[in-house]
């Protein structure tokens, strides 16, 4: 267990110290993978569409509004 918040937290400082856009796209390309998972497993109707339509929403409003940013 340690080790796994070891790894979290090592991952949580990088992810912190990135600037909005390389962020956007560590954002952007996670959230197409796990919407991409699901439609697989689940066995919805394009799974590859919409998990790129989740990648370039996700990039896009994080370019933009930087939400999920800390430091502004």
């Amino acid at each position: 267990m340690i080790g796994g918040r070891r790894l979290y937290e090592r991952a949580d400082g990088w992810l912190t110290g990135l600037s909005r856009v390389p962020y956007a796209v560590v954002l952007g390309s996670a959230a197409g993978v796990g919407v991409l998972g699901v439609g697989l497993v689940s066995g919805g109707g394009l799974p590859v569409l919409r998990a790129l339509t989740m990648a370039l929403v996700m990039f896009g409003l994080e370019c933009a509004f930087g939400v999920h940013q800390t430091d502004g």
